[in-house]
Protein backbone atom coordinates (compact mmCIF):
# COMPACT_ATOMS: atom_id res chain seq x y z
CA UNK A 1 0.00 0.00 0.00
CA UNK A 2 1.00 3.72 -0.52
CA UNK A 3 0.58 6.03 1.68
CA UNK A 4 1.61 9.96 0.58
CA UNK A 5 3.66 12.11 2.17
CA UNK A 6 2.82 15.68 2.20
CA UNK A 7 2.94 18.80 4.62
CA UNK A 8 -0.15 18.59 5.80
CA UNK A 9 -0.10 22.26 7.44
CA UNK A 10 0.11 23.68 4.08
CA UNK A 11 -3.08 22.15 3.11
CA UNK A 12 -5.29 22.74 5.96
CA UNK A 13 -3.72 26.74 5.06
CA UNK A 14 -4.59 26.47 1.76
CA UNK A 15 -7.87 25.60 2.52
CA UNK A 16 -8.68 28.02 5.15
CA UNK A 17 -7.56 30.61 2.99
CA UNK A 18 -10.08 29.13 -0.01
CA UNK A 19 -12.74 29.16 2.83
CA UNK A 20 -12.14 33.03 3.61
CA UNK A 21 -11.98 31.91 7.10
CA UNK A 22 -9.28 34.49 9.41
CA UNK A 23 -6.61 33.26 11.15
CA UNK A 24 -8.62 34.64 14.22
CA UNK A 25 -12.18 32.96 13.51
CA UNK A 26 -10.00 29.40 12.51
CA UNK A 27 -7.96 29.72 15.71
CA UNK A 28 -11.47 30.35 17.88
CA UNK A 29 -13.10 27.31 16.08
CA UNK A 30 -10.22 24.87 17.11
CA UNK A 31 -9.97 26.43 20.69
CA UNK A 32 -6.90 27.56 20.30
CA UNK A 33 -5.16 31.31 20.59
CA UNK A 34 -4.51 33.29 17.16
CA UNK A 35 -1.48 33.57 17.73
CA UNK A 36 -0.20 29.80 17.80
CA UNK A 37 -2.40 28.94 14.52
CA UNK A 38 0.84 29.32 12.19
CA UNK A 39 3.30 27.31 14.33
CA UNK A 40 0.35 24.93 16.04
CA UNK A 41 -0.70 24.03 12.32
CA UNK A 42 0.28 25.76 9.25
CA UNK A 43 3.92 25.52 9.82
CA UNK A 44 3.58 21.49 10.99
CA UNK A 45 4.16 19.07 8.56
CA UNK A 46 2.24 16.26 10.60
CA UNK A 47 -0.56 17.34 13.23
CA UNK A 48 -1.72 15.04 16.07
CA UNK A 49 -4.84 13.15 14.87
CA UNK A 50 -7.04 14.88 17.10
CA UNK A 51 -5.83 17.81 16.37
CA UNK A 52 -6.79 17.05 12.64
CA UNK A 53 -9.80 15.80 13.48
CA UNK A 54 -11.00 18.99 15.07
CA UNK A 55 -9.64 21.13 11.87
CA UNK A 56 -11.43 18.41 9.34
CA UNK A 57 -14.91 18.76 11.02
CA UNK A 58 -14.18 22.76 11.36
CA UNK A 59 -13.30 23.02 7.37
CA UNK A 60 -15.64 20.22 6.23
CA UNK A 61 -12.85 18.40 4.44
CA UNK A 62 -11.90 15.25 5.82
CA UNK A 63 -7.83 15.73 5.87
CA UNK A 64 -7.04 12.23 6.41
CA UNK A 65 -7.66 11.56 2.37
CA UNK A 66 -4.97 13.75 1.64
CA UNK A 67 -2.84 10.57 2.74
CA UNK A 68 -4.36 7.51 0.71
CA UNK A 69 -2.83 7.26 -2.83
CA UNK A 70 -6.25 6.59 -4.59
CA UNK A 71 -7.99 9.80 -3.20
CA UNK A 72 -9.16 12.39 -5.54
CA UNK A 73 -6.98 14.89 -3.41
CA UNK A 74 -3.68 13.10 -4.25
CA UNK A 75 -5.19 13.23 -8.25
CA UNK A 76 -4.74 16.91 -8.06
CA UNK A 77 -1.29 18.26 -10.10
CA UNK A 78 -0.59 21.27 -7.85
CA UNK A 79 1.54 22.46 -10.40
CA UNK A 80 -1.56 22.93 -12.48
CA UNK A 81 -3.31 24.90 -10.06
CA UNK A 82 -0.39 27.06 -10.25
CA UNK A 83 -1.58 30.82 -11.71
CA UNK A 84 0.08 32.17 -14.20
CA UNK A 85 0.60 35.90 -13.74
CA UNK A 86 0.96 38.18 -16.67
CA UNK A 87 2.03 41.80 -16.22
CA UNK A 88 1.60 44.08 -19.89
CA UNK A 89 3.42 47.21 -19.82
CA UNK A 90 3.18 49.57 -22.90
CA UNK A 91 5.54 52.43 -22.56
CA UNK A 92 4.73 55.06 -25.82
CA UNK A 93 7.44 56.84 -27.30
CA UNK A 94 8.24 60.61 -27.03
CA UNK A 95 6.53 61.07 -30.35
CA UNK A 96 3.63 58.28 -29.72
CA UNK A 97 4.76 56.66 -32.60
CA UNK A 98 7.10 53.98 -30.59
CA UNK A 99 4.99 51.42 -28.28
CA UNK A 100 6.85 48.88 -26.45
CA UNK A 101 4.66 45.73 -24.97
CA UNK A 102 6.14 44.23 -22.52
CA UNK A 103 4.74 40.99 -21.39
CA UNK A 104 5.91 39.01 -18.19
CA UNK A 105 4.72 35.70 -17.49
CA UNK A 106 6.58 34.39 -14.35
CA UNK A 107 10.02 34.75 -14.84
CA UNK A 108 9.95 34.75 -18.74
CA UNK A 109 9.93 38.38 -20.53
CA UNK A 110 8.65 38.97 -23.62
CA UNK A 111 9.27 42.58 -25.47
CA UNK A 112 7.97 43.55 -28.91
CA UNK A 113 8.69 46.78 -30.31
CA UNK A 114 6.60 48.43 -32.37
CA UNK A 115 6.96 51.25 -34.51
Amino acid sequence: MKINRLDIGQEVRRKVEESCISKAKFAELLGIARQNVEKTVFQKHSIDTDLLCKISEVLNCNFFDYYKSDSVCNKIDYKEKNEVKATLTIEMGTEKKEQVFRFVFGDNNIEILNK
